[in-house]
């Protein structure tokens, strides 16, 4: 069956700040490329948008599923981040219009993500995406697996620590496991796995607590 029959339902919610009520939209394309989209707008004015491309067109029902799932992620933190972040501007500000444009020219795709905040911790190197599979979904799977090479071959087994939750698919148990201090870390986030590399920046950091509690403050912002 071609992909185009597959088109997860898209989301839409509208969020309160002060007197004003943005509306969040988030929604699938397969043209010019395949991607999930979050539109943020007031009064149909487009203040922002958060783009995710992905590597194929949906092909399946499962892989709907999937891609439901992550949609739903994408959506629920992007509005938890307009609910608490007290800078982000709105279309009332004056200064809302060049701050915007500045931050998609500087970040386009990443500005709300779990994997920012990982990074804004001290000494963290690189982070590589995978699927709750084992599967690598960013583009830097062969430089992983040439400067871990023995942890590479046994990637299924090590994702195991973070047990599949039943009645949910392809969902796993969050949390932070230290595969090699200060080195290597395995964080799960629930519909993805990330590789976190480590070149230890001070003498004060605890990695895998650290990494912990931007996991647990992530959603609980949700």
């Amino acid at each position: 069956m071609n992909g185009t029959h597959y088109i997860p339902t898209g989301r839409t919610s509208l969020v309160k700040r002060g007197s004003e009520a943005l509306q969040v939209q988030t929604e699938y394309a397969y043209r010019p490329y395949p991607r999930l989209t979050t539109t943020i707008s007031n009064k149909g004015q487009v203040l922002h948008k958060i783009e995710k491309k992905l590597k194929h067109p949906i092909s399946s029902p499962e892989e709907q599923e999937r891609i439901e799932n992550i949609m739903k992620k994408q959506h629920f933190e992007i509005m938890g981040i307009i609910k608490n972040n007290t800078n982000f501007a709105s279309a009332n500000s004056s200064a809302s219009k060049p701050a915007l444009q500045h931050t998609q020219k500087e970040n386009p795709a990443t500005n709300f993500s779990l994997t920012d905040r990982i990074k804004s911790i001290p000494g963290i190197q690189k982070i590589y995406s995978l699927d709750n599979e084992g599967n690598f979904t960013g583009e830097n799977a062969t430089q992983f697996k040439k400067a871990f090479s023995v942890i590479s071959k046994n990637i299924r087994e090590l994702i195991d620590i973070f047990r599949m939750i039943p009645g949910i698919t392809l969902a796993r148990e969050k949390g932070v496991y230290e595969v090699e201090r200060d080195r290597l870390y395995l964080v799960s986030a629930g519909d993805e796995i990330y590789f976190v590399t480590i070149s230890r920046a001070d003498y004060q950091t605890v990695y895998e607590q650290a990494i912990k509690k931007v996991l647990d403050d992530f959603y609980k912002e949700l």
